[in-house]
């Protein structure tokens, strides 16, 4: 290809991640300016700092979401993923005594091997990744309840805390970086990389954008799958290790919620669910803008019906977008 057509394309693929995280963007600045005068408790640094521990867990499940989305696919099993992963990872802790380090590996490596599973069914059982998913959802909630006989997993060793309450730099005098914003930066970056910089990454771009052409240019496309919710299923025993550590408990209902949380983030970020398109970036400004509107609704009082009803319309509106926006025009000439 020629260099001026190389750059052409490149230009117009950059022009194309901007326009789908604009709007997000745009709407986060307003929202933040709104609440910065109407709700005087909102940009104190204990306030932001609550938005972004509590934005974490669905932010590093919306990472592998992404990705699977940009594959043309779907997982809705990551929320019941990173509830059996922090159930398992607690039983490890408290009954088998292993250390904190040695648990989160096991919290990974469970979800790992779970996610390689809903992708050995789509991609080789030939079942569209929406029930195939939907399935493994089942599946994965009902064993996380057999496995801790449906109680909450307690009694976690006291350092274990250091994840969802712990703080780079922090002191009694003095705020510093929570490690939970640490743990979220470091699965995005991750991420961004291997899609953006790696051969595997423009595999899925491919996939995602004609599955068809994909396959005739000779993308194995059964293992790119596959490796996309293996990553998906890696991430949630991630979250989960977050998450366990706030609420310093693990619970077969943990997840329960966040997989469409998950879609949230990343369709509000502009990652479109037609496939093909999105990007890490526009994700993690999609779920911190659906956990300030959430913060937003409780300082002003509202209910959590009217917190799910606001995300609802934005969702909406993120879609339609994609489907009508320039980002979508662009991509299509």
């Amino acid at each position: 290809m020629p260099l001026a057509g190389r750059q052409a394309g490149a230009l117009q693929r950059i022009t194309v991640g901007i326009s789908g995280m604009l709007a997000p963007l745009s709407f986060l600045f307003l929202l933040c300016l709104y609440l910065y005068f109407d709700a005087p408790n909102f940009a104190t640094r204990g306030n932001i700092k609550q938005i972004v521990v509590q934005a974490a867990v669905v932010a590093i499940l919306a990472c592998g979401q992404t990705a699977v989305i940009i594959s043309g696919n779907i997982d809705l099993s990551v929320g019941a993923v990173m509830a059996f992963c922090g159930v398992a990872m607690g039983m490890a802790m408290r009954d088998l005594q292993v250390g904190i380090w040695t648990a989160a590996a096991i919290s990974m490596a469970c979800g790992a091997a779970l996610g390689t599973c809903t992708g050995l069914v789509t991609a080789f059982g030939r079942i569209p990744a929406f029930i195939a998913s939907l399935g493994m959802m089942g599946i994965v909630h009902g064993l996380a309840g057999m496995l801790s006989h449906s109680v909450n997993v307690g009694g976690l060793p006291d350092a274990f805390s250091v994840f969802g309450y712990g703080e780079l730099f922090g002191g009694d005098s003095r705020d510093g970086i929570p490690y939970a914003a640490l743990m979220l930066a470091g699965a995005a970056v991750a991420v961004h990389i291997a899609l953006t910089r790696t051969a595997w990454g423009r595999r899925l771009f491919a996939i995602g954008g004609n599955r068809e052409a994909a396959r005739l240019s000779g993308i194995r496309l059964r293992w790119s799958v596959t490796s996309v919710f293996a990553l998906s299923g890696l991430l949630a025993g991630f979250a989960a290790i977050v998450n366990v550590s706030r609420a310093s408990v693990a619970s077969k209902d943990a997840g329960i919620g966040l997989e469409l949380d998950s879609v949230a983030a990343a369709v509000v970020g502009g990652t479109s669910l037609f496939g093909g398109q999105g990007g890490i970036p526009g994700t993690i400004i999609g779920a911190v803008l659906i956990y300030t509107i959430r913060n937003g609704c409780a300082l002003k009082g509202l209910s959590p019906d009217h917190q799910r009803a606001i995300i609802g319309a934005v969702v909406v509106l993120a879609v339609l977008y994609d489907r009508f926006g320039p980002g979508r025009k662009l991509a299509r000439d």
